[in-house]
């Protein structure tokens, strides 16, 4: 999986010894936000294991607590205050619903480049300990991570990029409207809870989405088609209370740092597994077809898309996309 995750699991192996030389008589809670529901395979099987990593190795300092399903706020777009108000200590946030705070996360959904979770998380958690993605002194940076790449599933056949011309697609986000539009389709902004009933009602005709997100709102049981080509991906990050954060002992902060190596890491894992057997299980059905842009597709839809990365390259920091492809070459070499 690269060199980063195979460095830090040697480092993980050593580092975490430190936090074990002090005791404390009560740990503090650490109260993490999250509106996703408690019952979603991102809880159980990602967010409480990693809370459990972090909690083991704390030595009584301090718990980290999941509240989910909305608990200490519900709305998506509110997470960031909740843990600048002090409301919550922790919550996972979706950079791109406040872009204005945040606009070098926009790099991560540029269309044609990261193809996997893992080799996208594993960049843009790099390029962040690097001090290449920029400081925000809003809060305290834990850990990043990005989703599966968005492909395209539709109920009719779609096999490059000038098939999707005409076509009603369901879109998220300012950057895959403007790339639809490139390709003469048609974009559609609508939420991934309400996708599957709109293709079945036929308001849609396609969905820009992942396989993970596919599969959790069963948009791939009205569509009959997959077009694996990397439409960008969606960024998210683990932030902290700055206070919370300067509250904690040299050693606590310190864990919080190896934590942010391990939830990285989890996150390739987890996604790439989940997609891997979602697709799977659609090129197991006879009913579905399941096709991949060929190298020359991806390079058509670089050149495609070029007006877009120029755009996004101006409210961004200078150089930081050809900065995110550089980390991506360099990941690839070292597999």
């Amino acid at each position: 999986m690269g060199r980063f995750w195979n460095t830090t699991v040697a480092a993980l192996a050593l580092g975490t010894t430190a936090i074990a030389t002090t005791a404390y008589a009560e740990p503090v809670e650490l109260s993490f936000a999250t509106y996703i529901p408690a019952s979603s395979n991102f809880i159980t099987d990602s967010l409480v294991p990693w809370t459990e990593w972090v909690n083991e190795r704390a030595n009584g300092e301090f718990e980290i607590k999941v509240y989910a399903g909305g608990t200490l706020g519900r709305d998506p777009n509110q997470q960031g205050k909740l843990v600048k108000d002090g409301i919550a200590d922790m919550a996972a946030i979706v950079p791109g619903r406040s872009p204005g705070e945040y606009p070098n996360f926009a790099i991560f959904e540029l269309p044609g480049f990261a193809r996997t979770s893992a080799e996208g998380t594993q960049a843009a958690w790099e390029m962040y300990k690097e001090g290449t993605l920029g400081d925000y002194d809003s809060l305290q940076i834990v850990s990043i991570w990005l989703g599966e790449p968005s492909i395209v599933f539709s109920t009719g056949p779609i096999q490059s990029i000038e098939d999707l011309a005409g076509q009603r697609v369901r879109v998220a986000g300012a950057t895959q409207t403007d790339t639809l539009l490139t390709m003469d389709a048609i974009p559609q902004p609508v939420k991934s809870s309400e996708v599957a009933e709109a293709i079945s009602r036929g308001v849609l005709d396609a969905a820009l989405t992942d396989l993970v997100v596919a599969d959790t709102f069963r948009i791939h049981e009205v569509t009959s088609h997959a077009y694996d080509i990397p439409m960008g991906s969606l960024p998210f990050f683990i932030a902290m209370n700055n206070d919370t954060y300067e509250s904690l002992s040299p050693e606590g902060q310190e864990l919080l740092a190896e934590a942010g190596d391990e939830w990285a890491r989890m996150q390739g894992v987890f996604f790439g597994d989940q997609a891997t057997e979602i697709r799977a299980n659609l090129e197991a059905d006879p009913d579905y077809t399941v096709v991949d842009a060929t190298e020359e597709q991806i390079a058509q839809l670089r050149e495609l898309t070029q007006p877009i990365r120029e755009d996004v390259s101006t409210r961004v920091a200078p150089g930081l996309i050809d900065a995110y492809q550089a980390k991506l070459d360099e990941i690839a070499a070292a597999e």
